[in-house]
């Protein structure tokens, strides 16, 4: 059923609110800070993957800094002992150790070399296989293991599940890839003081965040810390603080040298092999049917590889506990700690590396079963008004994963390509293959209560908002225009972004991702929005031609296309720059809705009640395959997500779009490489990293679709997006097998051709 129009959302027309002054050049970016009125800094790695600093005999650091601070144009240098986020012990290869401050970045760069380490080396775990056997030396990033039991989760009775199965399948996935975000702006800051004030600018998806880090490390007021973000060169999770301390950094630095502003940047090299990526995670699946497909039990373990340290993220198994009816479940996922850089956020976090596993292996089951993988998955399909079928059993405000599988499987004609592997050949002599997967995903939900925004009206009858989230993507502050605008009934162009990821003038609006800023910072600004719109309204009550209708009251009011009006009668009017005319200045401020949603409109869910919110998406690919030369060619992708409400248009369209081309690069060219031996990435540059160009990913290949369901919890029924919509690279694998007959062997990376290769016995 088609949703009602809005004003202002969901129009395409409306584009970013800042995107003229990204093509123009004119976005100021950390790096543009304080131009010729600044040093420079640059920070060193460790030459180990594992030990320690070694201490002399009075018990000092024996890291050797002559030879740099000799260096011509050298002010200062720091070292573990000055950096709190720094560490005596060393858990990875290029883990900071020291970091110089000079008169320009090259000198800086140059003097790092001249620093000398000596260690105390202990033996490197880097291999996660290695690290999970019993009596492996221990990697340092736990106590006494090198695994950590991360959640699990219990439904039925797996035996019983099991023995009323007519067919099981048992498979296990190797490690999926890993590798850096790959950013085209490496990590960098730029900071000073001001006596006991300290600034700071920093590409940011957590302005907030990233100031509580400084005030917690320096151990100063918060009324000390000013911390900055505008443009920002791509984040994809990589610039939300988990792992990053640039801001901390520089800010020491800067008190080494008086005060005196330093701009910290990271080299390329520093930036690939030191900081956060995605995950590798192994899965184990056995999956219980009957002889028509229908699910009666399954049993998944996952071993998610986390690096030097356990974090909070790892393999997710929402999409497999809830996109399909399985009565008996076992789902248990064991971190693992390795001698490698960190984990940490990436995009889409848990739920790719495990759907890589389970679409595999509800593919190896629909072979066994002689059935098409896709109707085996509408067989089990959970309807989208049922509810979890875990405690405590509460419906989804709006599930469209129905609607995701439908727009894909019926924009790429899949019943008419489809066909049992290794049995269709293009004219060309490549091999054909077709796929589609999709799930219920882990993101795409509200969590609101800690987020504030702040919505001002002009004299002039418009509106500005601040907001205190970062701008990783060009979505956050336009789409928090799109809810203002709307709920004001202005035009879209009269609602500006004043500012944002300022932390002295807004409220925190939290992280920045893609997969939850829109809903949950949504939800503030509709309330900060709704605010400002009842203190306008009480203000033209007293205005012609409302002053002398008797009894009326704000509730008997509408407004749309930047006027107020009588509901009941139209013709009654007056608009928002003549409201503002003589009235008091007002602001409205807005605080998110909190973790236990209730439902507000629609999506089948009774007003009031407690619901689920989490977004959904299926993808379809197309491939031909070259058995000669292992090369695998997209004929085709369509990709869908379920976006509640689509908020802003162009936005999302752009999403969904580089969600895409993300799946692309997942399956079949993102990878780190690493040394068995030293721990260190030898992948560390981008032509190392097997990095997709535009010549590899052919956009107009790329069909996408918003999927509606309007969600009753999410403000004017929106989901977040920009993590689902690049969750299923696991359709690239399927269609891969679809083609061949054979499966892929990712061995850690990505499918390349020589393993294509492999997997055909001709390599």
């Amino acid at each position: 059923m088609a949703l009602p129009i809005l004003n202002v959302i969901g129009q395409a027309s409306n584009l970013d609110q800042h995107g003229k002054r990204v093509v123009l050049g004119k976005l100021d970016f950390a790096g543009d800070r304080l131009a010729r009125q600044k040093l420079y800094g640059a920070v060193k790695g460790s030459s180990i993957a594992h030990g320690n600093i070694k201490l002399d005999a009075n018990k000092k650091p024996m890291i050797d800094v002559t030879a740099a601070l000799a260096e011509p144009g050298v002010k200062a240098v720091v070292t573990y002992l000055d950096v709190p986020t720094w560490s005596q012990s060393i858990t990875s290869w290029g883990q900071q150790v020291a970091g110089v401050v000079a008169d320009n970045w090259y000198t800086a760069v140059r003097a790092t070399s001249l620093i000398t380490v000596t260690y105390d080396v202990s033996t490197v775990v880097s291999d996660p296989d290695a690290a999970i056997q019993a009596g492996s030396p221990l990697s340092g990033g736990l106590p006494s293991s090198n695994t950590s039991t991360f959640s699990t989760v219990t439904r039925g009775d797996i035996a019983a599940g099991f023995q009323k199965a007519d067919v099981t399948l048992s498979t296990t996935q190797p490690w999926s890839t890993t590798y850096q975000h790959n950013a085209l702006e490496q990590h960098q800051a730029v900071g000073w003081w001001v006596g006991d004030d300290v600034y700071v600018w920093m590409a940011s998806q957590a302005p907030h965040s990233h100031k509580t880090a400084i005030v917690n490390n320096l151990a100063l007021d918060s009324d000390k810390v000013h911390f900055f973000t505008h443009g920002c060169g791509g984040g994809f999770g990589d610039r939300a603080g988990v792992n990053e301390d640039e801001n901390v950094v520089v800010a020491v630095m800067s008190q080494k040298v008086n005060g005196a502003p330093v701009h910290l940047i990271e080299t390329k090299q520093n930036h690939m092999t030191m900081n956060t990526r995605q995950f590798e995670t192994r899965t184990s699946i056995k999956l219980g049917a009957m002889n028509d497909g229908t699910l009666v039990a399954c049993d998944a373990q996952a071993w998610s590889n986390l690096g030097r340290k356990v974090g909070y993220f790892a393999a997710d198994w929402f999409g497999l506990k809830n996109t399909y009816t399985i009565p008996n479940l076992n789902a248990l996922v064991t971190a693992v700690v390795t001698n490698q850089p960190p984990r940490g956020a990436w995009r889409c976090v848990g739920d790719p590396p495990a759907a890589f596993g389970y679409d595999i292996a509800l593919d190896k089951l629909a072979t066994k079963l002689n059935m098409d993988p896709y109707k085996l998955r509408m067989k089990n399909l959970r309807a989208g008004d049922a509810p979890a079928q875990d405690t405590p059993f509460r419906v989804w405000g709006g599930n469209g994963i129905g609607l995701c599988f439908d727009a894909v499987h019926s924009a790429s004609s899949y019943d008419s390509k489809w066909h049992a592997p290794a049995t269709k050949t293009l004219a060309d002599g490549t091999m054909h293959g077709i796929a589609i997967t999709g799930h219920l995903d882990g993101h795409g939900g509200i969590s609101g209560a800690s987020r504030g925004g702040i919505v001002t009206m002009t004299p002039a009858g418009q509106a500005f908002i601040n907001m205190g989230g970062g701008r990783a993507t060009s979505g956050a502050p336009t789409a928090m225009v799109h809810i203002v605008a709307e709920m004001l009934g202005l035009k879209y162009n009269d609602v500006r972004c004043g500012d944002w990821g300022a932390t002295d003038t807004t409220l925190d609006a939290s992280v920045q991702a893609g997969s939850t800023f829109t809903v949950s910072a949504g939800s503030a600004f509709f309330n900060a929005a709704m605010d400002a719109r009842n203190q306008l309204f009480t203000a033209v009550l007293a205005k012609a031609p409302f002053s002398t209708i008797t009894g009326i009251t704000i509730n008997d009011l509408s407004a749309s296309n930047s006027s107020i009006y009588l509901t009941s009668d139209p013709s009654k009017t007056i608009t928002h720059k003549a409201a503002m005319s003589g009235t008091p200045p007002i602001c409205g401020r807005g605080v998110g809705w909190g973790a236990v949603l209730k439902s507000k409109a629609v999506g089948g869910v009774p007003i009031g009640s407690a619901c689920n919110v989490n977004g959904a998406c299926a993808s379809c690919a197309e491939v031909a395959v070259d058995t000669e030369t292992g090369v695998v060619t997209i004929l085709g992708h369509w990709n869908s997500v379920d976006t509640g409400r689509t908020i802003y248009k162009d936005g999302t369209l752009r999403e969904l779009n580089a969600g895409s081309e993300l799946q692309v690069s997942q399956a079949l060219f993102f990878g780190d490489i690493y040394d068995p031996t030293t721990g260190a990435c030898i992948s560390s540059q981008y032509t190392e990293s097997m990095l997709p160009t535009y010549m590899d990913i052919k956009t107009e290949l790329n069909t996408v679709k918003d999927v509606e369901s309007d969600d009753s919890a999410g403000p004017y029924g929106c989901h977040g997006i920009a993590e689902p919509c690049s969750s299923n690279y696991s359709s690239i694998i399927c269609a891969i097998y679809n083609a061949t007959g054979v499966w892929v062997d990712p061995e850690k990376g990505a499918c390349t051709p020589n393993k294509v290769l492999k997997a055909l016995g001709k390599a």
